[in-house]
């Protein structure tokens, strides 16, 4: 088979442009590559070993801070480079200050002299910040990549969050607004054509995640963006909307059309009819029908959001599915609540017991809101999508925050499998989180949150282990639990050495393409943090040295328009080995602000050394599927629709 190779510029060229311009040259290889074969060790435990090892000086990170982070190929070299943000509202970066502001920053995977890769600064050579009226510095607060126009590289959206009225002390707005930019296929980017996606600046759309999906597989990436509230508190959320994309980068707003349009006003709230304040937009096939469903994490202890597709239209499913909340509305335990019966006696029952001494008036309490449904289920910020049992279908993994005084109908994190039947609507079992090992390892006493979140695999074990990145509230750090044999989970953070206070980013990719899944996290300053980090918001490599278990890595190039989308978003990957299918999803971001992987489909094999089948269903309007057989493990795979082969790449 043939095989497409690169090689790279030197360690420390910044010029995105060069840095492509090397990636030219082209091997063939055998047809049938030699075998690769691990010896397919697990990582163990208790053997004392860590699983990941920090690695920021090696990768040019020890100097770059940030708070939010997004990571894809995007001088087209095969490498997974970094977008790192500081999430600062109202401001620009001010690449020619002394010292320069870099509230955002691109990085470029290069090789390091010496061996190995490293990061380097291309923030200006990319052209990512580009101001529509002239300027450079551009505000960034959520990112999401896709190839918009079907040219063969990764194109971007970026959006914000602006202040209408800032406080005292913060900027005014500069304008910036949700932004398309093009990528020449070299990283370097332009403003793309003004469009319904991309608001004058007269408009406030508070943008906290975007997520490119073809919605009507058409072969062109349509756009999704979720809002929170135009004002923080308020309990109606803006209305989040769809954009399908023209394949040249303009995007009209389809979403009255597809159904997608809630309420806005407060009587939607009784009916849950409501749009949510989101902090976070997901979009995976929960139901097995090749169309892309939309879930929102909701804010304000409100239901999330699943909007499933049937092609046409979107039906909104959130509580039928058992998606919107858990089943405790048990508000008895609220101490906010007890509060307000000890103040008013006789409007609650005499059994409710008095709240602790000293605690009163706590959050306040509003009878007939904070008693109703709406307002008894999670603070929820990121969800996340995945096979996590190897049944061919998408479970779920919300991320909460949960306060200890609010009791518990108050969310908390939670995995939630798929118990869809073929043909019928959504539905998901909440599993109950001291029985599958995922608690969080607090005391009741403090503040539980989980901000970031993601199944992958870290081990290659071929069961895909979950990341519950903590928040910032005291106590809280980034968790990583080990799926089991049995399906259950141990958390392991310690033992794998990703012991990170305060993570708010969270990318992934195999970063430096030895086989196993590297983190880079970004660190939150808020509360407590600022003193965990001595003021500093750290950007982390944690470098994956879980072992030499077999994998396998699989990039998808679509046909584009009259097929799927050239990135191949939306396709489902099945890899049988050793018996055992494991289903991936192609999907770039999802969750708050746009938690990030590259768009590939990654699965480890164990101790398989050859891959028994490869099923491709590609996310095009025909439904095709193709099959490949007997393929050897450890090689990193591209398939292109309709060429009836699987390339093998060579770094």
């Amino acid at each position: 088979m043939a095989c497409s190779g690169s090689s790279s510029t030197p360690a420390g060229d910044a010029s995105v442009a060069d840095a492509r311009d090397a990636t030219t040259d082209t091997a063939d290889v055998p047809q049938t590559p030699p075998a690769r074969c691990r010896a397919g060790t697990r990582w163990d435990r208790a053997a004392g070993m860590p699983a990941f090892r920090v690695n920021d000086a090696a990768w040019g990170l020890a100097e770059i801070t940030g708070k939010r982070l997004a990571t894809a190929d995007l001088d087209n070299d095969g490498w997974s480079d970094l977008v790192v943000w500081n999430d600062v509202v109202n401001t620009r970066s001010d690449l020619d200050a002394t010292p320069p502001v870099f509230n955002t920053r691109v990085l470029m995977n290069r090789p390091r002299e010496g061996g190995g890769r490293r990061f380097v600064d291309a923030t200006r050579a990319s052209n990512l910040l580009a101001i529509r009226a002239g300027g450079y510095g551009r505000e960034v607060q959520s990112v999401a990549f896709a190839d918009v126009d079907n040219d063969g590289d990764l194109d971007a959206y970026t959006g914000t969050m602006p202040t209408q009225t800032p406080a005292a002390g913060q900027n005014a707005d500069p304008g910036d607004r949700g932004t398309v930019m093009l990528n020449d296929g070299h990283g370097v980017f332009s403003l793309g054509p003004e469009s319904d996606a991309t608001p004058g600046d007269e408009a406030f759309p508070q943008t906290i995640g975007a997520v490119f999906a073809d919605q009507d597989l058409d072969g062109r990436v349509d756009l999704f963006v979720g809002y929170h509230s135009e004002t923080f508190g308020l309990p109606i959320g803006q209305q989040s909307q769809l954009f399908r994309g023209d394949g040249a980068g303009r995007f009209a707003d389809v979403t009255d059309e597809a159904g997608l349009t809630l309420g806005t006003n407060t009587a939607s709230l009784t009916s849950r009819t409501n749009n949510r304040p989101l902090y976070g937009l997901t979009v995976c096939d929960v139901n097995n029908d090749r169309r892309p469903d939309m879930l929102g994490a909701a804010y304000g202890r409100q239901f999330n959001l699943l909007m499933t597709s049937d092609g046409a239209s979107y039906r909104d499913d959130s509580i039928a599915s058992n998606v919107g909340g858990d089943a405790n509305q048990d508000y008895s335990d609220n101490l906010s609540y007890r509060c307000y019966c000890q103040s008013n006696p006789g409007r609650c029952p005499a059994t409710v017991p008095a709240p602790p001494s000293g605690f009163c008036p706590g959050r306040g309490w509003r009878a007939g809101v904070d008693d109703q449904p709406w307002r008894n289920n999670g603070n929820s910020f990121s969800i996340a999508c995945g096979d996590v049992d190897n049944d061919g279908d998408m479970d779920l993994y919300t991320g909460e925050i949960a306060h200890a005084d609010v009791g518990g109908s108050s969310d908390r994190a939670q995995l939630l499998v798929n118990r869809t039947e073929a043909g019928m609507p959504a539905r998901f079992e909440r599993i109950d989180r001291t029985t599958n090992g995922l608690a969080i390892p607090l005391q009741r006493s403090a503040d539980e949150g989980v901000l970031s979140n993601a199944f992958f695999d870290f081990d290659n074990d071929g069961r895909l282990d979950v990341w519950a990145g903590g928040s910032d509230y005291p106590q809280n750090r980034g968790w990583l639990y080990q799926q089991n044999d049995d399906g259950r989970f141990t958390e392991v953070s310690t033992r794998a050495g990703i012991v990170h206070p305060c993570p708010i980013g969270f990318a992934l990719a195999d970063f430096d393409h030895d086989g196993d899944l590297d983190v880079v996290l970004a660190t939150s300053l808020a509360r407590t943090c600022s003193t965990d980090w001595m003021g500093r918001a750290t950007v982390r490599m944690y470098e994956n040295v879980a072992g030499d278990q077999n994998w396998t890595s699989i990039r998808l190039v679509g046909r584009g328009e009259g097929g799927a989308n050239r990135a191949g978003l939306g396709a489902r990957v099945k890899i049988t080995a050793g018996g055992v299918t494991q289903t991936r999803d192609i999907v770039g971001n999802w969750g708050l602000a746009g938690l990030g992987t590259d768009l590939v489909a990654h699965a480890g094999l164990g101790a398989n050394c050859t891959i028994e089948r490869i099923e491709v269903q590609w996310p095009d309007a025909m439904g095709t599927t193709e099959t490949f057989t007997d393929v050897p493990a450890n090689y990193r795979l591209e398939v292109r629709q309709g060429e009836g082969r699987v390339r093998y790449l060579t770094d």
